[in-house]
């Protein structure tokens, strides 16, 4: 046995034990497996260590685009759209949903963190239990909306799987995100048609909600800047990154919000455990930790069953951990060795449709992932949270199903 692979191997999972247990960032615990095993047992130099195991690149994307946002989301922008999108199909009911779930997904597609969710929820939570609506329904297509729009090209989620994907050739990032948008979907219309939607009326036709005010002058500015923003990235090729930093810069530029309250807002935990993770990834990738860990995985799987195992570990490694900062850069780098293992043709592609369908695509609506969690602190107070908790589990797990049989089925190869 490879000790030296084998211990890469055990200080990622202690990381994940230690963050999880202990509620400490991952990626700070992982850069302190990385640094100790660096130095003293794999004679590692740690000034390169850093800057060749931080994700620069991926760092400045991230970093531009949860900034951008919080400007928008400081300023209450985001807060008046949700409620403005409420007021606009009050007498629509069983529309609701599917307003609340596409709003969310447009503004992570363009940017925005999933966290966004937190304010289209009570808004919607309030205006579902009005109509007679299952808060379930509602709980798990806000949700899905926010990993739909996140897992786009532009957004946090997207980026991540990109990022990754790319560096083991897999260029049709398109095909991925279409994998995990289909679960969701599926998630979406299941919960919608089963715990009756369909059935929602406004109360005596019309549902009295309070006009929402309208944009003031600075929120106005900000949706423009984020239109401006979007059609450099569309029309005028311009990267990401650099096409975020200059809507940032006119954020700046007009004042639109608070300065020290927008950066103060962003996401750091995020960003510090995806690039802490990176760090130590990078060793293990070095001291051929990442070949020992696909060797094992390959072990168990087929031709058959290799993206179906792939999506459960997703799944599961998800319910403890963060998908987009340690399941996906766990389990990406991966796929090479897994593929060529397994055989069976099967493309890279295929096995990174099954890591973020599984990791993004199954369990986050659980109460006990992020999201989920918003969701039932939304909740209006006369619900029991304890009975919605347990069905909220039942959800993740019925969702995790559905995904894994989506693999299984081989309905992902329709969009490569």
């Amino acid at each position: 046995m490879d000790y030296f692979a084998f211990s890469s191997i055990i200080a990622l999972i202690l990381a994940i034990i230690i963050g999880v247990k202990r509620c400490v960032n991952i990626g700070i615990m992982s850069m302190l497996f990385a640094f100790l095993l660096g130095k003293f047992v794999y004679d590692m130099n740690l000034g390169k260590l850093i800057v060749t195991g931080w994700p620069t690149g991926l760092f400045v994307i991230m970093m531009s685009v949860m900034l951008l946002f919080a400007f928008a989301t400081t300023n209450d922008t985001t807060k008046i759209l949700a409620s403005k999108l409420a007021y606009s199909c009050r007498n629509y009911a069983k529309l609701l949903p599917w307003v609340f779930m596409l709003a969310t997904g447009l503004l992570t597609f363009c940017g925005a963190d999933p966290t966004v969710a937190a304010f289209m929820l009570p808004i919607a939570l309030m205006v579902g239990d009005r109509v007679g609506l299952n808060p379930l329904i509602l709980m798990v297509m806000i949700i899905a909306g926010a990993d739909i729009g996140s897992a786009g090209p532009f957004s946090v989620i997207g980026v991540v799987t990109s990022g990754l994907a790319k560096e083991i050739g897999v260029d049709n990032y398109f095909a991925v995100w279409a994998a995990t948008a289909t679960a969701m979907m599926i998630h979406s219309l299941l919960a919608y048609f089963l715990l009756g939607g369909w059935k929602a009326k406004a109360i005596d036709g019309n549902l009295e909600l309070e006009k929402p005010e309208p944009f003031n002058t600075k929120q106005k500015i900000t949706l423009a800047i984020i239109a401006l923003v979007l059609c450099m990235i569309l029309f005028f090729k311009i990267p990401i990154g650099a096409a975020m930093l200059i809507g940032v810069a006119f954020m700046l530029l007009f004042k639109v919000s608070d300065e020290k309250l927008a950066i103060k807002s962003v996401n750091w935990n995020v960003l510090i455990m995806v690039s802490g993770t990176s760090i130590l990834i990078n060793v293990m990738n070095e001291v051929g930790g990442i070949k020992m860990l696909a060797q094992g995985l390959s072990t168990i799987m087929t031709p058959f069953t290799a993206t179906t195992i792939l999506a459960l570990m997703g799944g599961l490694m998800t319910s403890v951990s963060s998908g987009t900062g340690v399941v996906m850069p766990t389990l990406i780098p991966t796929v090479p060795e897994i593929a060529n293992a397994v055989g069976g043709g099967l493309q890279y592609v295929e096995y990174v449709q099954a890591i973020q369908s599984g990791a993004i695509g199954s369990v986050v609506y659980s109460p006990l992932s992020p999201l989920g969690a918003i969701a039932l602190g939304a909740l209006p107070d006369h619900y029991n949270t304890r009975e919605i908790f347990t069905k909220m589990i039942f959800v993740a797990i019925i969702a995790l199903v559905v995904t894994l049989t989506l693999n299984i089925s081989g309905v992902f190869r329709f969009f490569i």
